[in-house]
């Protein structure tokens, strides 16, 4: 292409003009519902432009099956048009696929059966995930009992974290094999750490041996790095859809996270399995992080000025009722590196699923080792080491399993006067294990 040089003012107006119609089209396909296509930019062909080294080119071509038009742009022109919205409020879950679509030129995926109806076109293929290391299909419930839950455990690992797995079992899962909920049943069918792939060959030599000795590591054919982790996340509900769909409640959790298996067993019996639901602490939409993080979302990637609401990914339940509906909506939306604004802000919510919040559900780096009072409240907490991870179990298996006068918490309890003043503070001794009442969970 010849470079137009601008020379007065007259072409620099005019060039202005075509540049502002070409941003409001571009803006009618992120804002507004398309029409027959993946993504609608059928009356978009060619303009030339003097700001990059090609000419804007809206190509469009034509699926003779599905007779939908699929249109690709030139990449300068979308560079500049997604950092020009970087102001723009977010509009919802169809406006990220028709931007992202857009951004990665995807297409529908017209050989593949969608898994729900009317979630859109399927881009993204999660059927055909395969698993070099794998682990038995969740056991089928024998019987109805109502005082009892059926769970499969998910814990997020990495090919690598040897150590982190290992204490692991030698801690709160053990509280699943002898529950001191009594009259609260958790009936585990499956237990699974959740790796991708390596390219470290020692390190899957390492992988398939601790597999072979403890028969509990599920790998995903994904390569294991950060901005995979949607992806695997996909896996995981590939193999649950296919392997473990009548199961009641999935938790997924991280390896640096501890798990109450008591208040988690009050918790879930609380729950209805049939309500599609996923359950978490709410993270309130904030601004995107463009420059201050390890992995920052660019403007190619997120252009809104703020992202949506969603539960923080390091410890959450889902309802097995919610599992293929979720699965289904990751099927038909573009991945996004924050595999829990992916998850839960995006595909959760594009599956109309129920989402319930809890402050006490997980909680960030608590204190070590945690004071008796907290862990009676807390469901999940996260243990960045060994040592808080094992300090986490003692007093967690203290508090359940001493004798009652030894097993109570202090609470601080604030009386006031007639006139609403400060009368006196007092020590409250609690031994009751918590209700499930009090974790108080609400719509986010």
């Amino acid at each position: 292409m010849v470079r137009i040089k601008l020379r007065n003012i007259s072409i620099m107006i005019a060039f202005g003009t075509i540049l502002t119609f070409v941003v409001y089209l571009f803006c009618s396909l992120v804002c507004f519902r398309e029409t027959n296509s993946i993504v609608n930019f059928s009356w978009l062909h060619s303009f030339p432009s003097p700001l990059f080294e090609s000419p804007i080119v809206g190509k469009m071509t034509t699926n003779d099956q599905t007779d939908k038009n699929v249109i690709t742009i030139d990449r300068d022109l979308f560079n500049y048009l997604s950092y020009h919205l970087r102001d723009a409020t977010y509009g919802g879950v169809e406006n990220y696929t028709r931007f992202m679509t857009a951004h990665l030129g995807l297409k529908e995926l017209t050989d593949v059966e969608p898994l729900v109806t009317g979630m859109g076109p399927v881009i993204n293929d999660v059927t055909s995930f395969q698993y070099p290391i794998s682990i038995a299909p969740c056991r089928v419930k024998v019987n109805n009992n109502r005082n009892e839950r059926t769970l499969f455990v998910a814990v997020i690992s990495a090919p690598n974290n040897f150590e982190k797995r290992a204490t692991i079992r030698s801690t709160w899962p053990s509280h699943l094999k002898n529950q001191s909920n009594i009259n609260r049943q958790l009936n585990l069918v499956g237990f699974g750490f959740i790796v991708g792939l390596t390219k470290n060959k020692t390190v899957q030599q390492k992988l398939t041996e601790e597999s072979a000795r403890h028969n509990d590591i599920l790998q995903v054919n994904v390569y294991d790095k950060y901005r995979n982790l949607s992806v695997k996340a996909a896996g995981l509900l590939n193999w649950l859809n296919s392997r473990c769909s009548q199961v009641d409640f999935v938790l997924k959790v991280d390896d640096d996270v501890y798990v109450n298996v008591h208040n988690l067993a009050t918790v879930l019996h609380s729950f209805l399995p049939s309500e599609p639901s996923v359950y978490g602490r709410k993270i309130a939409g904030g601004s995107p992080l463009r420059n201050h993080s390890k992995w920052p979302s660019s403007f190619e990637e997120w252009p809104w000025s703020r992202v949506p609401n969603y539960l923080q990914g390091a410890g959450i339940v889902i309802a097995g009722s919610a599992v293929r509906s979720l699965l289904a909506a990751v099927q038909s939306t573009p991945y996004f590196i924050w595999d829990d604004i992916y998850l839960i802000g995006l595909c959760a919510v594009k599956a109309q699923l129920k989402l319930l919040t809890s402050n006490k559900i997980f909680v960030d780096r608590p204190e070590n080792p945690p004071a008796p009072c907290f862990v009676r409240s807390s469901v999940m907490w996260t243990s960045p080491s060994a040592d808080h991870m094992n300090s986490s179990h003692m007093v967690t298996q203290h508090f359940y399993q001493s004798a009652a006068n030894q097993r109570y918490c202090v609470f601080k309890t604030y009386l006031f006067g007639p006139n609403e003043t400060l009368g006196a503070l007092v020590d409250s001794q609690i031994s009751e294990s918590a209700l499930a009442s009090e974790f108080n969970f609400r719509p986010i």
